[in-house]
């Protein structure tokens, strides 16, 4: 094995090199994970390997070449491999496409044109979670498509029950004013508390659902530090008004 094992790249190379593809993505692999005990890693030699078999004409290598480009911001030229791709049947690329569009890289932004590819990637395996997720927000603000707040929740609940929580703000919306779905305060503050980045929104909404006490014993402290954490937002304190701070530090219905 210490023998042979090494020789496996010259024939990898020499195979990739013929039009092999396959080859290509052993050799990466080779590249990347080397062999435990016998071949260390040398990622280094895995980086522009798959330009090869994107200008061999291999759709597969144009997306993941494409994805190599993507990720060290020359969004221009992934733009261009991804094409390429999506033009030889790679249509996990369509997705990529998508998010230049949606973010106005590479090309200008076109809202309409985002939310088409993310449409046509809803089924496709390892995008449909992302699609899902995009196009409901997409959906929910209105942006490339009508609004349509109960389409919204029905492709974030279905990227929800993924495991992804990406959406949870939107979902915790959807629940806490009636948008789409049944006005559900406990089911909102379940979204709520998933979320994992600050929003001033997320902490009116939870404080409001903690000071009033609703799907959730009232708690007025909590939703006072959560509504003074939205800062600036109007709702927010107009809702502070409601309460006071009593002589013994105790927080208290106006």
């Amino acid at each position: 094995m210490v023998e042979n094992i090494p020789k496996c790249e010259d024939w990898f190379i020499k195979a990739y090199k013929n039009g092999v593809y396959a080859a290509g993505d052993n050799l990466h692999h080779f590249y990347e994970a080397g062999e435990e005990g016998l071949i260390p890693p040398q990622p280094e030699k895995a980086k522009g390997l798959y330009r090869i078999g994107a200008e061999m004409g291999h759709p597969i290598h144009q997306f993941y070449w494409g994805n190599e480009l993507n990720d060290a911001g020359q969004k221009q030229e992934a733009l261009h491999w991804y094409q390429e791709a999506v033009a030889g049947g790679e249509m996990r690329a369509l997705y990529q496409i998508g998010c230049l569009y949606e973010e106005g890289e590479a090309v200008p932004q076109d809202y309409a044109k985002a939310a088409q590819c993310y449409e046509t990637t809803l089924n496709l395996d390892g995008y449909s979670i992302g699609s899902h997720n995009r196009l409901g927000a997409m959906y929910f603000n209105g942006k490339g498509v009508p609004q349509d707040y109960a389409k919204a929740f029905q492709l974030l609940s279905w990227a929800y029950n993924q495991d992804s929580r990406w959406g949870v703000f939107y979902l915790g919306k959807c629940c806490f004013y009636g948008l789409g779905a049944p006005q559900d305060y406990a089911r909102a503050r379940t979204y709520l508390e998933e979320m994992t980045w600050e929003n001033k929104e997320a902490n009116y909404m939870l404080g409001y659902i903690y000071a009033r006490g609703l799907g959730v014993p009232a708690d007025i402290k909590k939703g006072v530090a959560l509504l003074q954490k939205a800062g600036d937002r109007a709702d927010a304190k107009e809702e502070l008004l409601r309460y006071r701070k009593t002589l013994f530090g105790k927080w208290v219905v106006r």
